[in-house]
C-alpha cells in the first residue's frame, strides 16, 4: 500500500538531497535517504516505499519499457530500422535496462510510487527541494497529470568528487566522442590482429562470452579455463567448439599484447578455436560502421520528437527529461558507435562462418546480444541458447519483460531458450512472467564449487568483517559510510578485511582496513572471517550463505534491493549504522543452514548440460 503517516496533510514535501534535512513539514518524503532515529514519525523514505511495493512497481517499469518500445518502433518518425527486420530500439540502453544510475530505473520506480502516494493520500500540493533538473521536470509532469500544485526549491548540490575524465566527457559533443571511440577501437583491432588464424569448424558449437573471468589456472599453464564455464570446458574437449570472446576493458597496449599472446597459447594447448571478436576489422566494417552511425545521428533529430513516446500512457507522466541523455547517447554518441561497430564485426564473422549446429551465449540483454540473435537467425545457423550464468535478482530487469513481449506478435529478438542454473533462477524468471516453455534447467557452472565448500565461521579475538563492495558507486558509498560510522562508534572492536570490486580502488579510507586484491575469488577469504558484509546488489551473498557465513547486506537508497536472496531469512538487511551494529551483535542467530542445492543444480558430471548441447 502507498500510505503516508500523516493522513491529514495536504502538502507533501520531497527532500531530494544527500544532506540532512532540517525542515519540519507536515509530511516529508526522503528521495535519496532512508529514515533513521533523527527523523520524526511524519518522515518516510521513497526508497522504503519502493521496497514495500516492489512487485507492483516492477510490473509498472516493465510495462513502461514495453509501451515505449511499441511507440518508438510503430512510429515512422521515431523508429530506426537498422537492418530489415531489426529496429535499433532493441540495441539501445533503455531496452537493455541495466541497473546503473545512468539508466534511471530507480528514479522511474520512485516516480511511480510518488504518483500512488499523491493519489491515495489526496495530496493537493508538492514542494520539491532538489538540485536535479531532469527529475524536477518529471515531478512537474506528475503534478500536471494529477492536477495539483507544485513548487520547486533548488538546493545546493552535494559536493561529490567527479573525475576530470567524466567532466570532460560531459562537455564533449556526442558525435566527437563517437569518433574518439572509433579511434580507440581501431587501435585495439590492429593490435590484436593475427595473420595465422585457425579455420572455423563447421557443424560445431559456437560459444560467445567475455575475455574476462578466466580460471586461476590460466595464469600458470596458459591453457583456457573459465569461471563462466568451469567444468564444461573439459567436458567439451572432444567436441568441436569455436569460442568467441568480447573484450571487457582491456585497452592498454600491454593488456592487448598480453591478450594476443594468451590467445595464441589457447590455440596451442587445445583443439578448440578461440577468437577475440574485437580483433575483427576491415575497410568494409569501418565504412559501414560510420554510415550506420551517421544514419542514426540524422534520424534521431530533432530530439523532441521522442516526447510522446516516453510519456507513460497510464499515468500520463512524461519521463523524457530523465531518459533523454542516455537515449541520445545510444543514438548519437559513444554507445551508438560501439553498437554499430559490434554489429558489423559480428555480421562479418557470422555471415562468413560455416553453418553452426548450435550457438551459446551469456545472456545479459546487452546490445551485442540483440545483434547476435538477429544475425544468427538471418544466416540460418542452428539452435541458439542464452545462458543465465549467475543469479536472477528481483530488480535486475535485464532478462525480464512485460508478458506482452512474449506474444507471437512481439518482434523482440530472443533465443530459442534460456538455460537457468537451478530452481532459484527458474522461479525468479517464472514469477516475472517468462514463458516456462523457453526455460531449460542445467547445472550451475559458476557455483559448482559450492557442492564441496562448507565451513564453520571462526570467532576471532576481534570480530573480522569481510567487506565485499560492488561496482555501483552509490552502493559502495552507502556501504562504506555505514562502516565508517560503525568503526567510529567502536574503534577497536572490529577487524576489517576489505575486498573491493575489481574495478575500484579504495586506498584512502578513514579507518584501518586490510585491503586484498579485488580480482581474487571472494571465497578465498571466508576462512578468515566471522561475517560477510556486502551490498544488496552483489551475488556474493549466495557464496557467503552457502559457505555457512552469517551475511549482512546493506541497502542503498539510490538503487534497488538486487539481492538474489531478497526477503530470505538466511541473511540480515541493514539501512543505517545502528542497524549494522545490531546485526553484528546477532550473527550467531543468522548462521546459515541453507544447502547450496536449494538454489543450484550442482552435479559435476553435468548431465543436463550434456543433454542440452547434445554431447
Amino acid at each position: 500500500m502507498f500510505k503516508l503517516p500523516n493522513n491529514s496533510a495536504q502538502t507533501l514535501t520531497i527532500w531530494d538531497s544527500d544532506s540532512i534535512c532540517v525542515l519540519k513539514p507536515d509530511q516529508l518524503v526522503l528521495w535519496r535517504q532512508f529514515v533513521d532515529s533523527s527523523h520524526d514519525a511524519t518522515t518516510v523514505s521513497i526508497s522504503e516505499i519502493v521496497e514495500q511495493n516492489a512487485v507492483a512497481l516492477r510490473a509498472r517499469l516493465l510495462r513502461l519499457i514495453f509501451d515505449v518500445g511499441t511507440s518508438v518502433t510503430n512510429n515512422a518518425k521515431t523508429n530506426h530500422v537498422f537492418r530489415s527486420g531489426l529496429d535499433y530500439f532493441w540495441m539501445t540502453q533503455f531496452h537493455s535496462r541495466p541497473y546503473t544510475q545512468s539508466a534511471q530505473l530507480n528514479n522511474l520506480a520512485k516516480t511511480f510510487a510518488l504518483v500512488e502516494l499523491v493519489r491515495e493520500s489526496k495530496i493537493k500540493k508538492l514542494v520539491v527541494h532538489s538540485d536535479d533538473k531532469p527529475l524536477t521536470r518529471v515531478i512537474y509532469s506528475v503534478a500536471t497529470s494529477l492536477q495539483i500544485e507544485v513548487q520547486v526549491i533548488r538546493v545546493r548540490p552535494s559536493r561529490q568528487k567527479v573525475a576530470t575524465k567524466t567532466k570532460l566527457k560531459k562537455l564533449v559533443p556526442r558525435p566527437l566522442l563517437a569518433i574518439l571511440a572509433l579511434g580507440t577501437q581501431l587501435k585495439t583491432s590492429f593490435t590484436l590482429r593475427s595473420k595465422h588464424r585457425p579455420a572455423i569448424r563447421s557443424n560445431s558449437i559456437s560459444i560467445f562470452d567475455y575475455w574476462y573471468r578466466f580460471a586461476e589456472s590460466v595464469g600458470k599453464d596458459q591453457k583456457f579455463g573459465s569461471q563462466y564455464w568451469s567444468d564444461l570446458v573439459d567436458h567439451l574437449e572432444a567436441t568441436e567448439v569455436n569460442w568467441w570472446h568480447n573484450l571487457v576493458d582491456q585497452h592498454q597496449f600491454s593488456e592487448l599484447n598480453a591478450a594476443k599472446n594468451l590467445l595464441t597459447s589457447f590455440h596451442r594447448k587445445s583443439n578448440h578455436h578461440h577468437e577475440i571478436i574485437d580483433s575483427t576489422i576491415s575497410l568494409k566494417i569501418v565504412i559501414r560502421t560510420i554510415l550506420d552511425h551517421l544514419k542514426l545521428v540524422l534520424s534521431s533529430m530533432p530530439s523532441n520528437k521522442y516526447n510522446d513516446a516516453f510519456t507513460d500512457p497510464i499515468t500520463k507522466v512524461n519521463f523524457w527529461p530523465l531518459l533523454k541523455r542516455e537515449w541520445l547517447n545510444s543514438l548519437r554518441g559513444y554507445e551508438a558507435l560501439i553498437n554499430c561497430l559490434r554489429f558489423n564485426r559480428l555480421e562479418a564473422q557470422i555471415s562468413a562462418m560455416p553453418r553452426q549446429k548450435m550457438g551459446v551465449y551469456l545472456a545479459e540483454n546487452q546490445p551485442w546480444e540483440m545483434a547476435l540473435i538477429y544475425l544468427w537467425r538471418k544466416h540460418n545457423h542452428g539452435k541458439l541458447i542464452g545462458v543465465a550464468h549467475s543469479t536472477i535478482r528481483f530488480w535486475d530487469l535485464r532478462l525480464m519483460s512485460d508478458t506482452k513481449q512474449f506474444s507471437a506478435q512481439s518482434k523482440m529478438p530472443r533465443p530459442d531458450c534460456i538455460a537457468v542454473n537451478g530452481g532459484l533462477a527458474k522461479r525468479s524468471l517464472l514469477n516475472a512472467g517468462y514463458p516456462e516453455s523457453e526455460l531449460v534447467e542445467v547445472e550451475a557452472l559458476m557455483y559448482l564449487h559450492l557442492a564441496t565448500t562448507k565451513m564453520q565461521p571462526k570467532r576471532n579475538e576481534a570480530m573480522t568483517i569481510l567487506v565485499a563492495t560492488d561496482y555501483l558507486e552509490s552502493a559502495t558509498k552507502t556501504q562504506m559510510r555505514l562502516l565508517e560510522e560503525l568503526v567510529a562508534m567502536h574503534p577497536n572492536k572490529y577487524r576489517i578485511l576489505l575486498k573491493p570490486h575489481w574495478s575500484q580502488s579504495l586506498d584512502s579510507l578513514p579507518f584501518d582496513a586490510e585491503i586484498v586484491s579485488g580480482k581474487k575469488d571472494l571465497s578465498q577469504f571466508f576462512n578468515q572471517a566471522d561475517v560477510l558484509y556486502c551490498s544488496a546488489i552483489t551475488s556474493a551473498v549466495i557464496d557467503g550463505v552457502c559457505a555457512g557465513l552469517p551475511v549482512i547486506q546493506c541497502l542503498d537508497p539510490m538503487s534497488f534491493n538486487l539481492s538474489p536472496l531478497r526477503e530470505n531469512d538466511a541473511l540480515q538487511t541493514v539501512r543505517t549504522s545502528a542497524e549494522l551494529a545490531a546485526a553484528l551483535e546477532q550473527t550467531d542467530q543468522f548462521k546459515s543452514k541453507v544447502s547450496p542445492s536449494d538454489f543450484f543444480n550442482l552435479d559435476r558430471n553435468l548431465p543436463e548440460w550434456k543433454n542440452l548441447l547434445q554431447i
